[in-house]
């Protein structure tokens, strides 16, 4: 049987009236609200008001100034501080101390002498930890505690990074002789050449292994990027993209290379850091007609990754659609007679077409796209908001495939241009003054103002993983964006308000594990380098533990926990001594030797073979972690059966040499005091004295801590195969968690006679063990093609 209703209208016996008094109502529950707003604001839950934000929004210092807290939680706040007791008030600094200097950008020019900074500095360093690195000051992690939003943002979203450290080097010159040239330092086995059919129109990207002259495929220097100017078959303009890591190496080859009368360099220093001392212009090589050009600071470049990239620079550039647009920008009469003719109309069209994908992989790989667009700031949002890319279905994408020679034409390549851009360029003030002026409608922004110039920009589209064993299609796509000097943060805070988050080069060494890509190989200088920072910086952080805190690496069989040893681990596969060595990048061998590695088919022997290292991928099967510096060991048969395979402990021969040194060195310590305490009441009676010990620096260890510290970690190393219960086969240079996979992964590198063995073993699996542990976990083995 259906209830009765309570309404008169639906059959009730109430009668509701048609209209209620608010203050009535609400007064009459008054009791009600104030019990729900002392329950609001004094909760009996444990956890503080601050303890409710999200993680990347709480800071240390909210425990003691409640304005750090959102306004809606101070009041709360407050009240949580009153019960323990508020912090007492701190004296306000003196004047004196808090007064900010008369110039501030004198200021920071000051500052900038010893180690450059980019120009999204101030802005990074607000958010980030600071690093020096390679004569920059570099943005690592951002503050927010954000590792795995950041990865996040890489495959579902969007991420974007500084590289403006890269230095351009521009080489200017006939087609034939810059190819000659390239030759002896690039070889086909590792990839497309400098003047392949693909890049050398300049619709393409392209990425080469450059090498020291005839010395592959040892003398390995780095991977460079390079773009070609839309040009003639005879002459034409490269620019190459050099880490600083190795850019130094890269310039002394150039000039013996081509001969150069002079070494010289091209750059906006005079605006950022001035000098006494003015550079010169140009490199120049009067009989080959061959000019370069060292063009540092003079670019900003931005590395966009992640799916919403595309739909981000589709919301944050407007292009320039009319010639008539830029009549009163100067920059434009600085350019040739053959430059003026930019093609807007094309351009805008096109890159509308470019809009309608999804996603920046589906685009043709590595394409280049010149655009002159509008001042960034003027399509900024107010507030930070997400960039959606509404999908329809255009059937014109097909044509897409096929690059438009006018596609990566633009007038950056122009130098002419640049500094007259920086001087014209309109300051944040002067920008919101000429905005609020010419601004008629509340809300809306007049984008075709004469006295605001356009900005030419480069767009390189970068295609992600193309190897589906390893990762998904795609992932890592993005787009790099290329401006001049001085727009690098109106860009910058653009593309954050549309919904970008920065990352720093801590996400570089994390997007390079979860692509299963070599990052500072180490068979060249920079990557050695790097070897030595890090294990220069894991010693100091092992030897400030107290002794009962370090793990004694003695006992666990491992002899250079910090460093790998890779001309010990080949000396020991080959029984010769080791004087250099190299990492294979050969495309076609190592795509056998991946072919060998599913198949299990043994290797023939190679007689480069003794001294190559393979990179190799590496996936934990199971449970387990695998960190940085691990150990790659040879199987036994048995192995596969048993659940936990574990390292028995060693014998520490040291243990009691470094007991009988401390003790003896109490023993000294405690004679020195007693005998200091002497002297000081000697002093105090007014005799002269001499003290027992000479103060020493605290910077240079003392002789017993360097012979302490070589009784923990001996330095001389001599076999590293046969330490252990299994043969040591390589090393893992990059490991953790990745997400992607879900499981621990790595990258590494293992002796080319170590493969065969494991092939001639009838194995293709791996065990790994850290440099802390003493359990082995197996792991799936994976050659680095690509």
């Amino acid at each position: 049987m259906d209830e009765n209703q309570f309404d008169s209208s639906l059959g009730g016996r109430e009668h509701l009236p048609q209209e209620a008094n608010s203050l009535r109502f609400a007064t009459g529950r008054s009791i009600e609200i104030a019990a729900m707003t002392e329950n609001i604001l004094r909760p009996n839950k444990t956890k503080l008001i601050f303890q409710t934000l999200p993680v990347h929004m709480r800071r240390r210092v909210m425990s003691h100034n409640c304005k750090r807290l959102p306004r809606k939680l101070r009041e709360a706040h407050l009240e949580q501080l009153k019960k323990s007791g508020l912090p007492p008030k701190q004296k306000r600094p003196s004047r004196k101390y808090r007064r900010r200097p008369g110039n501030l950008l004198s200021e920071y020019i000051r500052r900038q002498r010893r180690i450059f900074w980019l120009e999204t500095h101030i802005w990074h360093a607000k958010r980030f930890h600071m690093i020096e690195r390679w004569g920059y000051k570099i943005a690592y992690a951002p503050c927010d505690k954000a590792f795995r939003a950041c990865y996040r943002a890489t495959s579902a979203h969007c991420l974007i990074q500084d590289i403006s450290y890269l230095i351009p080097i521009q080489i200017t010159g006939p087609i034939g002789t810059i190819k000659k040239s390239f030759t002896t330092m690039t070889k086909q086995e590792c990839g497309l050449s400098i003047c392949a059919k693909a890049n050398i129109t300049g619709c393409r990207e392209g990425s080469v292994h450059l090498y020291k002259p005839e010395q592959y495929p040892y003398g390995y220097i780095g991977k460079v990027d390079y773009l070609w100017e839309v040009c003639n078959e005879i002459f034409g303009t490269l620019w190459l993209f050099v880490h600083p890591a190795f850019s130094e190496e890269v310039k002394a080859i150039l000039t013996k290379l081509f001969i150069l009368t002079n070494l010289h360099y091209c750059s906006d220093d005079k605006y950022i850091v001035p000098t006494k001392k003015k550079k010169p212009i140009e490199n120049l090589n009067q009989e080959e007609n061959v000019n370069i050009i060292f063009l540092p600071n003079v670019l900003n470049r931005f590395r966009l990754t992640g799916p919403k990239s595309h739909a981000i620079m589709a919301s944050s550039l407007i292009c320039v659609q009319q010639n008539q647009d830029l009549k009163n920008n100067e920059w434009v009469s600085l350019l040739k007679d053959n430059d003026t003719n930019i093609e807007l109309e094309e351009k805008s069209s096109y890159w509308q077409m470019l809009k309608e994908v999804r996603s920046s992989a589906e685009l043709p790989p590595r394409l280049v796209l010149g655009l002159i667009v509008k001042d960034p700031r003027l399509s900024r949002p107010a507030r930070r908001t997400k960039a959606i890319k509404e999908t329809t279905c255009n059937n014109k994408l097909n044509s897409l495939l096929n690059i438009p020679n006018f596609a990566a034409s633009s007038p950056l390549w122009n130098l002419n241009i640049h500094e007259n851009m920086k001087s014209k360029m309109l300051s944040n003030t002067q920008f919101i003054e000429r905005i609020t002026k010419t601004q008629i409608v509340p809300g809306e922004i007049f984008e075709n103002d004469p006295v605001i110039q356009s900005v030419p920009i480069i767009l390189v589209q970068r295609p992600g993983s193309q190897d589906a064993k390893l990762k998904k299609i795609g992932y890592g796509c993005g787009w790099d964006i290329i401006m001049p000097s001085g727009y690098g943060l109106p860009f910058w805070q653009t593309l954050i308000m549309f919904g970008a988050r920065a990352g720093g080069l801590r996400e570089f060494e994390s997007i390079a594990l979860e692509m299963g890509e070599c990052y500072m190989p180490p068979d060249c200088n920079s990557g050695i380098q790097n070897e030595i920072r890090i294990e220069k910086e894991l010693k100091e952080k092992y030897f400030r533990l107290p002794p009962n805190k370090r793990v004694n690496y003695i006992k666990l069989a491992i002899n250079s926990p910090f460093r790998c040893l890779w001309k010990i681990l080949l000396k020991d596969w080959c029984n010769e001594q080791i004087q250099e060595f190299y990492v294979l990048r050969d495309k076609h061998t190592l795509q056998k030797l991946q072919e060998s590695v599913d198949k299990k088919r043994p290797l023939s022997e190679w007689t480069q073979g003794n001294s190559c290292l393979i990179p190799v991928y590496l996936q934990i099967v199971k449970k387990g972690h695998m960190n940085c510096h691990a150990i790659i060991c040879l199987p036994k048969l048995g192995d596969f059966e048993e659940t936990a395979i574990t390292e028995p402990l060693h014998n520490d021969p040291n243990a009691r040499l470094r007991k009988e040194m401390r003790q003896s060195h109490r023993t000294h310590i405690k004679s020195v005091k007693r005998k200091n305490v002497k002297l000081k009441k000697r002093a105090n009676k007014g005799i002269r004295v001499v003290p027992c010990i000479k103060k020493t620096s605290k910077i240079v260890p003392s002789e017993y801590v360097m012979k302490m510290r070589n009784l923990w970690l001996p330095p001389n190393v001599e076999n590293v195969r046969n330490l252990c219960s299994r043969e040591v086969l390589g090393y893992v240079s990059q490991g953790a968690f990745s997400f992607s996979e879900a499981r621990s992964c790595g990258v590494g590198y293992i002796a080319y006679n170590a493969l065969r063995t494991l092939l001639e073993n009838g194995l293709n699996r791996v065990l790994i063990r850290n440099t802390s542990s003493r359990t082995y976990r197996m792991a799936i083995l994976h050659i680095i093609v690509s």
